[in-house]
Order: C-alpha cells, then sequence, then structure tokens
C-alpha cells in the first residue's frame, strides 16, 4: 500500500515538474510574442483582401510588416542584454 502511495507520489511530482520546465522554456516576452501574432494574423488577412483600395492596402502590409521586424529586433536587444 505505501509503495502506491509512493509511485502515486512519485508521478504528480514527475507530472509537475514538466509542467514547471515547459513553462519556464516558454518565451519571457509574452506581450511583445502576442502583438507579433497578431501582426502576422493582419498581414495575412490584409492579403487576402481584395486589392481595391488604392493601394492603402500594400502600405498596411509594409507597415505591419515593418513592425514585426521592430518587434523582433525588440526582442533580441532584450535577450542580448540580459532580458
Amino acid at each position: 500500500m505505501i509503495a502506491k502511495g509512493r509511485a502515486g507520489l512519485a508521478g504528480a511530482l514527475i507530472a509537475l515538474l514538466s509542467f514547471g520546465a515547459g513553462a519556464f522554456a516558454q518565451s519571457h516576452f509574452g506581450d511583445m510574442d502576442g502583438a507579433e501574432n497578431s501582426l502576422q494574423r493582419a498581414v495575412g488577412q490584409l492579403e487576402h483582401a481584395r486589392d481595391i483600395f488604392g493601394g492603402h492596402r500594400e502600405n498596411a502590409i509594409g507597415l505591419a510588416n515593418q513592425a514585426i521586424g521592430e518587434i523582433e529586433a525588440g526582442k533580441q536587444f532584450a535577450s542580448q542584454n540580459g532580458y
């Protein structure tokens, strides 16, 4: 009976440590990652939009891609500077 209890406790401990390692491995730039993902989805939607906006759709795609580049550069800067 004690062996089953220890095995259950060991299993729970392994599950907890695995969850903790997974959470730690995730990016610590959550808001920046979220913004980047939103911009990537926006670019996808803009690319599927009809081309009836007098060049403004293309400008919006370019600006969104520029913003994505700035986010990536910011995350790289933060990583290289210990954040």
